[in-house]
Formats: C-alpha cells, sequence, structure tokens
C-alpha cells in the first residue's frame, strides 16, 4: 500500500518514465531508498527496511486470519473439544503453521467430511448447489455453523493456497474480490489488506496485453520441480533474509549484508548440488511435515454426530440455540455479519468504498467515461 500512494503521489516519476513501477505482492515497501526501482525479490538491507507482503505464506496468513477472528466462537469450541491448546483466539503470522493446520488439516476436514455424511442420507439436498443446502441448513444454527465455516471460510483459504501453488494469478484476483467482504467486516477488521486487495485486482486488470501477460505469468514463483509447488514472492525474500541471519552473524553491517547477498546465488546453487550429490542415495522423505490429523478428524466427526445429528432430518431440524461455539459472542453469526458489510449503504455502500480508493490511488489512470 506505501508503494502504491507513491504511485499516485509521484506518477511523473514512477509510471511516467521509465523504468515503470508495477507493484507486485512480496516487494519493496519503502521504494524511495531503492530510487524507485522495483525489484520483485528485493533484499531485506539496512538502509531499505523492507516489509515482505506476498501470496504466501503472508497473504494466506491474513487470508486464514480474517476467517478465523470471525469464525473464532466454532474454531475455539472445536479446540476445546479435542483439548488442543496450542490453538489461540487471535493467532499472529509467526504461529502460522500451526494454526494452518488446524485450520484446514483438521476443522475444515471434520467439517467436509461430516457434511458428505450428511448429503448421503435420506432427503438431503444435492451438494451440487451449495445455496439451497446451505439456506436449509441455516435452519439450524449447529449445522449452519458448520456448513458456512466449511463454505464461505475453508474452502476459501484451501482455494487461495491451491490458487498460489498452481500459479493461478487469475483466479486469485477473484477470490481477492471475494475476500473484500469478509475483510471489511468489523470482527475481521483487516484495515490494510482490503484497500490492497483493492489494488491488486485493479493491477491485475489495468495493463495492456503484453504487460498483463507477463504479470500473470510471474504471479507467483516455483518453489521446486515438482508440479503445483509455486509459493509467494515473499517466500524468497522470506529465505534469503534467513540465510542472511545464518551466515552474517558478527559485526553485522550493510557491506556485510551487501557482501553475502552478492555471492549467494552462487553459494546456494553450489550448496543445492552437493546436497544433490550427497544425498543422492537417499531414500525419498516424506514431503507432508504435518502430523497425521486424522484421529482429530475422527474425534471431531463423532463430536459432530452427537450433537448435530446424523441425519439430514435431524441435522436440519430447527434450532436457534447453539451447541458448536463458545465466548461470549457466540451468538454473533460470521455470515450475517458478512452479508451486512455488502449491504451497506451511501457512502459506505461496497462499490463507493471500492470506487472512492481506486480512483485516489490511480490519477495516472484513463477511466472509460
Amino acid at each position: 500500500m506505501r508503494l502504491n500512494h507513491l504511485l499516485a503521489a509521484k506518477p511523473d516519476q514512477y509510471i511516467d518514465q521509465t523504468p515503470v513501477v508495477i507493484p507486485v505482492q512480496g516487494s519493496c515497501a519503502s521504494p524511495q531508498d531503492c530510487g524507485g526501482y522495483l525489484l520483485t525479490a528485493c533484499v531485506p538491507c539496512v538502509s531499505c527496511r523492507l516489509r515482505v507482503v506476498g501470496e504466501h505464506p503472508h497473504g494466506l496468513f491474513h487470508v486464514m486470519h480474517a476467517y478465523w477472528r470471525l469464525n473464532r466462537q466454532f474454531l475455539m469450541w472445536c479446540a476445546r473439544q479435542l483439548g488442543n491448546t496450542q490453538v489461540v483466539e487471535d493467532p499472529n503470522v509467526s504461529q502460522f503453521n500451526t494454526h494452518r493446520y488446524f485450520f484446514l488439516h483438521v476443522v475444515t476436514r471434520a467439517c467436509a467430511e461430516y457434511i458428505n455424511e450428511i448429503a448421503d442420507t435420506p432427503g438431503a439436498d444435492d451438494l451440487d448447489d451449495p445455496v439451497p443446502f446451505i439456506g436449509k441448513a441455516d435452519a439450524n444454527v449447529d449445522f449452519a455453523w458448520i456448513c458456512h465455516f466449511t463454505h464461505d471460510a475453508g474452502f476459501m483459504t484451501l482455494d487461495f493456497l491451491q490458487s498460489v501453488r498452481g500459479n493461478s494469478s487469475r483466479k486469485l484476483d477473484i477470490l481477492w474480490r471475494e475476500f473484500f467482504a469478509s475483510a471489511h467486516s468489523g470482527t475481521a477488521n483487516k484495515t490494510q489488506y482490503v484497500p490492497m486487495s483493492i489494488l491488486r485486482v485493479f493491477w491485475g486488470c489495468a495493463l495492456v496485453p503484453a504487460l498483463d501477460q507477463l504479470y500473470h505469468a510471474i504471479r507467483t514463483i516455483p518453489s521446486g520441480t515438482s508440479p503445483g509447488c509455486h509459493v509467494g514472492w515473499d517466500w524468497a525474500v522470506e529465505l534469503l533474509n534467513y540465510a542472511i541471519k545464518q551466515h552474517v552473524a558478527h559485526q553485522v553491517s550493510e557491506i556485510q549484508i551487501r557482501n553475502f547477498v552478492a555471492n549467494w546465488a552462487l553459494l546456494e546453487s553450489v550448496q543445492e548440488r552437493l546436497r544433490d550429490l550427497r544425498y543422492q542415495h537417499r531414500a525419498q522423505t516424506n514431503l507432508n511435515h504435518f502430523s497425521d490429523a486424522g484421529p482429530d478428524v475422527a474425534r471431531l466427526l463423532e463430536i459432530f454426530r452427537k450433537t448435530v445429528g446424523r441425519t439430514w432430518a435431524v441435522a436440519t431440524k430447527p434450532n436457534t440455540v447453539s451447541h458448536v461455539t463458545l465466548g461470549p459472542q457466540r451468538a454473533r453469526l460470521p455470515w450475517l455479519e458478512v452479508r451486512g458489510v455488502m449491504r451497506r449503504a451511501g457512502a459506505d455502500a461496497p462499490h463507493i468504498f471500492i470506487r472512492r480508493h481506486v480512483s485516489s490511488l490511480t490519477p495516472f489512470f484513463s477511466w472509460r467515461p
């Protein structure tokens, strides 16, 4: 967002002359310190004081975090049922891996498997059309929590992760648009990511064909050679930052950091070849670093069956008292709050809010009358 504000303030310097600056996520947050050059894998050096904000892991965390805040009553109830004390109500980015595992591998999977079970019982609606299915689930607030969390939060976050992995740039723009309503809610309170997501979508639509093709082709970067291994640009910067911390440990100075960075590509390339040579006869290791979520999923499934029901008829039986949430805000329903965001009127109406942000930050763009 700093970069977007800078472009709006000085388009003559950054847009109207070369090199033109086109912001991508995972780049320099203080371009004035870099002489106005955008480096998509910029170095977190002493002078720049860069902050990395890419689409994975940082973007994925904030997407998940918005839905975590909206669904914390349900998530914390699930954690309580499993005796999971690692899970906290409002995780920060340093706790991402633990909470992503619980969010996606445990709760989303358990909810999805439970919904599939219910959909296979007599009288159930077809899962291929989620709108009437969830509409009937809303009669029972417990089943509604499970369905809305799965559809609105769990699958949204998983879709975002898979789109990064597959470098599905235009799909990411669709997901950033979907993210708007949830992030703009008072509970999610993503005050920086809401305007950022709006401008992300703008840049995904605003470029001439040749730049548009390049922009979307390099939206994410591969982290290996296997299909579906793409990550955000912030991943490379994080690895470089880690390497700097590991090797520049004493009498740290900008000169030392710059010298290390200048040689890092060669050093890493040589080390990679040495690792391949050393471990060429070692059996391939399991690339899944997460523990088996099966036991926790099985326990949650049984709890859902006992608490909500085992059939479509029982799960959709009218019920307004929640048994699958805890905390002082257990009566707040996130899907209604998000719906309310999209129904705001006047100056707060979504289309007015979006137009205001885009037009104020793109004075250099010629809009169609």
